[in-house]
């Protein structure tokens, strides 16, 4: 859908909403683990910078890669479209 969007307008700014890449998240991950993977998901998402969150990422993934990596590969695929979200402040941010 981005490449529909961007071909259209081609200036538009293609957001991920964090909500549903958590949600989606939630289909590889089994009850028992889905307090666990959004904790550790939370400071990919409140981070203050681009960086910060791969960085985060990068301790997620180590964390939970092995067991979900399904989990691992939709964030990476969503990245391009999530990383607009660090743009807004904290504010606008939910937490």
């Amino acid at each position: 859908m981005p490449e529909a969007i961007n071909t259209t307008w081609e200036q538009a700014v293609v957001q991920q909403c964090i909500v549903h890449l958590i949600r989606n998240s939630f289909r590889y991950a089994g009850r028992q683990h889905r307090d666990g993977i959004v904790k550790a998901l939370k400071p990919v998402y409140t981070a203050p910078s681009e960086q910060a969150a791969k960085d985060r990422f990068a301790e997620f993934r180590a964390e939970w890669g092995q067991r979900y990596p399904a989990i691992v590969q939709l964030w990476e695929s969503s990245w391009a479209e999530f990383v607009p979200f660090l743009e807004y402040g904290a504010c606008c941010r939910i937490g």
